[in-house]
């Protein structure tokens, strides 16, 4: 019994460690440092399953300037995948892009590539007309809220905050069927890390239906690393009851 209750202590002991060690803004930019990556790049983050169990990987790209019907945009790409660990049992991929105007840095095309284990594989394009406040899905046509966001451009635009000025933000999110509210505020910090100043932001922030439903809201946590172009270096999202954390391992 004894032996029993050592086991589960040195058990719980290093699930802590790890859940601490995943969560810690100063473990992970230090370690961005002994790689020598403090620098701008494409994102590589690892996904955990309540901090501790890691379940998949996905990689921010960088975003690149393209044209699309005669106009220039940003193109922002992200992908995700599952783990190769759970192969036997599940295996997901996710393939995200988003089409910019550069001007107004709104998007006017999102596209959504989604294969699940055992479930029809999702291709979805949405096309934004902003100035009408419309947006089509395979024909149908949904009305939006000025300014509407999908979920990278989201991102792109929060980073692009400044953080100087902004203690509170919010922006109209739909990628679907629904308006959404991301709403949220900021509080900067500073880390000392190897004797040396790193300024952080730490963003609390929460999604909602706009039609306030108490069903379909979930919360997000971030910590953006200032000096180097509001790079999200540690998600937490907390929905439906379950919490993922997603941090930056890499930048490349």
């Amino acid at each position: 019994m004894k032996k029993f209750l050592s086991m589960l202590l040195i058990l719980i002991f290093c699930l802590v460690f790890i859940a601490i060690r995943n969560s810690s803004p100063s473990v992970i930019i230090s370690d961005l440092i002994k790689k020598g990556q403090i620098q701008e790049g494409q994102l590589r983050y690892k996904i955990y399953l309540f901090g501790v169990l890691p379940v998949g990987e996905a990689i921010l790209g960088t975003k690149k300037i393209e044209d699309y019907n005669g106009q220039k945009v940003y193109h922002l790409n992200a992908r995700a995948e599952s783990l190769r660990f759970f192969s036997k049992f599940f295996s997901g991929h996710a393939i995200l892009d988003s089409f910019i105007d550069i001007s107004e840095l709104n998007p006017i095309l999102f596209k959504q590539k989604l294969t699940v284990t055992g479930k029809p594989d999702i291709n979805k394009e949405v096309f934004y007309d902003q100035k009408e406040a419309i947006m089509s899905i395979s024909g149908v046509k949904r009305q939006i809220l000025p300014n509407t966001q999908d979920p990278l451009s989201a991102i792109f635009n929060l980073r692009r905050l400044d953080f100087d000025r902004t203690k509170n933000f919010e922006m109209n999110i739909n990628s679907n069927q629904k308006n959404y509210v991301l709403k949220g505020t900021t509080k900067k910090r500073d880390l000392s890390i190897n004797k040396k100043r790193y300024k952080i932001v730490l963003v609390k922030a929460e999604i909602r239906r706009r039609d306030k439903s108490p069903y379909h809201k979930s919360s997000v946590n971030m910590v953006l690393l200032k000096e180097n172009a509001n790079t999200p270096v540690l998600i937490n999202i907390f929905a439906s009851g379950v919490l993922i954390n997603v941090k930056l391992v890499a930048i490349e």
